[in-house]
């Protein structure tokens, strides 16, 4: 049995001949010439049937006994070889697309009963070109039509049967052509409801308005980061801040003019946080920032200054006298001391934190307890 080669390389005659990756996508391919070698065995079967059935009304050439012995082995040695090595290979593919093809018509040269043996064609080769795609099928398609066009030549039974021949092998173009189109509306269709859930999926975690992770998102990240933090020993910071003045902004210029305040600030702030930070809108007008601490909560103070810098430097509303500030709260996990905090305490913290600074005056930031 042929080894199993791993090698993906894009490139070459060999992978374009026999991709390996699948036309549908990875999730499709797996499994899919184990799935093709229980096939194979299937009719495999029925064609042994077949063979039974033919032998009570005459003679069995020794060209399909010899079949009927050889072709089962080279259906179980496959079939056990793709449970074995699921990895696929582009030798055992080759070497089993010239055997499911060149078989029938072998058969089916006999002619009389074993004509109908060329009906596996159509079998053969829409299956192969539908499990592996428009190479497979250019592949079984064109050897399928050339062992007919060899037995029009040169098979007596073939010979007398020239308009049978003919029509089966129009018949082989036409499911090609029906095949192909069918393959590019699926997989258009598979890319199209990719896209889509795509979309859904960005929909579901992200603030529209916004574009930044939403509170959902939010509480995930945060809790991927509180239990990393635990592990490794490393301090986290959750840093909580509203806008000053936005309700007035609201009230006075409409809430078309808020929408645009908060597509400001995430746009001003969002430029100023670290990549790896994560900023969310929380909801209204409350924004979060959590951010893995370098050195000690300082870091966090830092941050919470030049977030209250950048969204006083706001103007958009100067002209209607109108300013905002934001105030913020800091709560910090530092592992030393402390009891594992859930997501829920640290937000706790930090809102409390941010009620302190409003009364403090607001445009300012205070560090929970």
């Amino acid at each position: 049995m042929a080894s199993v080669l791993a090698s993906t390389e894009e490139g070459g005659l060999l992978d374009w001949l026999l991709p390996l990756k699948h036309w549908l996508g990875e999730e499709v391919a797996r499994n899919i010439e184990r799935d093709q070698a229980r096939t194979r065995l299937i009719c495999t079967l029925v064609g042994l049937a077949g063979f039974v059935i033919a032998a009570q009304f005459g003679d069995v050439p020794e060209g399909v006994f010899a079949t009927s012995i050889v072709f089962p082995l080279y259906a179980i040695a496959m079939a056990v070889d793709t449970s074995r090595r699921p990895m696929p290979s582009r030798l055992r593919r080759g070497v089993s697309l010239l055997m499911d093809n060149l078989v029938n018509a072998y058969i089916a040269s006999f002619g009389r009963p074993f004509a109908a043996y060329a009906g596996f064609n159509f079998l053969v080769g829409v299956g192969w070109g539908l499990r592996f795609g428009r190479h497979y099928l250019c592949l079984a398609m064109s050897i399928a039509i050339a062992g007919m066009a060899y037995n029009l030549a040169w098979s007596p039974y073939w010979q007398e049967n020239l308009l049978f021949g003919g029509t089966i092998i129009f018949g082989l173009l036409a499911a090609w052509i029906n095949t192909a189109i069918l393959q590019r509306r699926i997989a258009l269709g598979a890319r199209q409801l990719a896209e889509r859930v795509e979309e859904i999926a960005q929909l579901a975690w992200q603030d529209q308005l916004t574009k930044l992770p939403n509170r959902p998102h939010f509480h995930e990240r945060m809790a991927q980061a509180l239990a990393a933090a635990m592990r490794s020993g490393r301090q986290v910071a959750l840093l909580l801040f509203d806008i000053d003045g936005f309700k007035a902004v609201n009230d006075t210029l409409g809430h078309e003019a808020g929408d645009r305040l908060l597509q400001e600030i995430a746009l001003r702030v969002g430029r100023r946080v670290r990549q790896a930070d994560t900023f969310a809108r929380y909801g209204g007008d409350e924004f979060v920032v959590l951010m893995e601490l370098a050195h000690d909560p300082s870091d966090a103070v830092r941050v919470a200054e030049t977030l209250i810098k950048v969204i006083g430097e706001i103007d958009l509303f100067a002209d209607a006298g109108l300013r905002i500030t934001a105030s913020v709260g800091i709560a910090c996990y530092v592992p030393a001391g402390q009891n594992h905090p859930t997501p829920s305490d640290l937000l706790k913290r930090a809102d409390r934190a941010m009620y302190e600074a409003k009364r403090a005056g607001k445009g300012g930031y205070r560090m929970a307890s």
